[in-house]
Formats: C-alpha cells, structure tokens, sequence
C-alpha cells in the first residue's frame, strides 16, 4: 500500500472548514475531494458498493467509508481520521 491520500492538507481547506455545519456537507466535500483525486476510481468503487444510486454521505455506514477510501488509496489512520472528523468513532 502507498502512502495514503495524503488528507491533512483537506482540513485547512476553507470548504471543509464551511462543511462543518453537518454530517451531509461534511461527507459531501469529502466524496467531492475523492471525486478530484480520482474520479474514475471513485465512480468504480461507487458502483460496486451501490448498485442502484450513491445514498446522501449522511447514510454511508462506517464499513462503507472505510471500502471507499481504502479502494482510493487511503491507509487506516486516514480512513479513521475521516471517520472522526466526520463525528464517527472508529472502531
């Protein structure tokens, strides 16, 4: 595995900074910056994991998240990190 997506530079961003009103924006910048990094894998994994339509980000289980980042490259602290910023404790 590389060395991950490399996260830390997002959570200056003033977006995420504005996102912070709740879950759903928060989860939406977060597939919108997955979108940037990779869009093609984006729309593969997305496919795989939601046959029929991506669900609003306020309804993606924690499993979910963890395939969708892992499959775009993120490692473990990052997908644990994304889960605590977005008010989710990891397990």
């Amino acid at each position: 595995m590389g060395d991950g997506l490399k996260l830390d530079p997002w959570w200056d961003e003033p977006a995420y900074k504005a996102a912070q009103v709740s879950f759903s924006t928060k989860g939406t910048f977060i597939l919108a910056k997955l979108q940037a990094h990779d869009a093609a894998k984006l729309k593969d994994v997305l496919a795989d994991v939601y046959r029929d339509a991506v669900p609003d980000p306020t309804d993606i289980t924690k499993f979910e998240w963890e395939v969708i980042l892992a499959y775009l490259g993120a490692s473990p602290d990052e997908s644990a990190d994304v889960q605590k910023r977005m008010g989710r404790v990891w397990r």
